[in-house]
């Protein structure tokens, strides 16, 4: 069976979509694009119905060397932490034009990332709502950015918008290699569109490289396989006449090809699917929503291949 047929059989199973659980905004309570982030929420509680929830975590404050010996942090300097981090967040949703203050608020210590993705997967949530955060090569090289560290842990779908993001985006790319993952990233970002919004489907192919006649016949085989398989994932999404969705083939490296479209076409929306990389992989090569998210300037859903499954 060539990979192409395994990607057939892999987009043929059922959609699972976690509708109706909470939309969990992750913020440290100075976001400085918190009306973007509020209102990424409100469109996801109205695209998949569940009601929103604000979640911080701060870091516990570390034990401090003295000697051979580590002298504890008295539990109640980070209770403190917590209550002031609790404080920062209501005060975020009460100034927001887009907040709301009767939202469920908590405060959490721990490791941001893990505990964020833990906290997601034990509330069932649906998606992650977060920041699309910095982008300095300290981030990068140290993997601290929350974002992006929680993308690694999460089995839930995660949000990711900037200070531009729209209350209502109206042209949403996918990035479609015709796994679980990104048929679910794409079922995902149609919900998000209005009627009148538009949907791109966009595969990117390996570039022709190889002169042998295998390699031509290869990519021949390639190209004929596609068409049918994009005609299989238009019929698992169940489009709404109102929406408009196309299809686009492109040759390169997915990140770039797929940022590059997304900024040519006026996306608001970058969605792909996800899978696990081992430590090295992510620190040579990484994944492509995680190039993606190092880069883009618009929203970017994202939606794990380990995603847990609900009716």
């Amino acid at each position: 069976m060539s990979a192409i047929q395994r990607a057939a059989v892999r987009s043929s199973s059922p959609l699972a979509t976690a509708v109706g659980g909470p939309i969990l905004v992750a913020s440290d309570g100075t976001s400085v694009s918190s009306d973007a982030l509020f209102n990424a929420a409100r469109l996801a509680a109205r695209a998949y119905g569940g009601e929103i929830a604000i979640l911080g975590v701060s870091e516990p404050v570390p034990g401090v060397a003295a000697g051979v010996d580590v002298l504890p942090v008295p539990p109640a300097l980070d209770e403190v932490r917590r209550q002031h981090l609790l404080d920062d967040l209501r005060r975020e949703v009460s100034v927001s034009a887009s907040g709301d203050p009767a939202w469920p608020i908590h405060a959490l210590i721990g490791s941001p990332a893990r505990t964020l993705a833990m906290a997601a997967d034990q509330q069932h949530a649906t998606v992650i709502v977060m920041g699309i955060g910095r982008h300095n090569p300290l981030d990068r090289l140290f993997g601290t950015e929350t974002t992006l560290a929680t993308l690694r842990e999460s089995r839930v779908p995660i949000l990711a918008v900037g200070p531009t993001f729209p209350s209502q985006p109206v042209r949403a790319v996918v990035g479609l290699d015709f796994s679980v993952a990104s048929v679910q990233a794409a079922h995902m970002a149609l919900q998000l569109l209005p009627p009148g919004g538009q949907l791109t489907l966009v595969h990117v192919r390996p570039r022709f490289e190889h002169p042998s006649s295998e390699w031509a016949a290869w990519d021949a085989d390639y190209g004929r396989t596609l068409p049918p398989l994009f005609e299989q994932v238009r019929a698992q999404l169940d489009v709404p006449d109102h929406v408009l969705v196309e299809t686009v083939t492109l040759r390169g490296d997915p990140a770039p090809s797929l940022l590059a479209y997304a900024q040519q076409v006026n996306a608001e929306l970058l969605a792909v699917g996800t899978q696990r990389h081992s430590l090295y992989e992510r620190i040579l090569v990484g994944s492509v929503a995680t190039k993606v998210l190092r880069t883009a300037k618009i929203g970017v859903l994202a939606v794990p291949g380990n995603a847990r499954e609900t009716e």
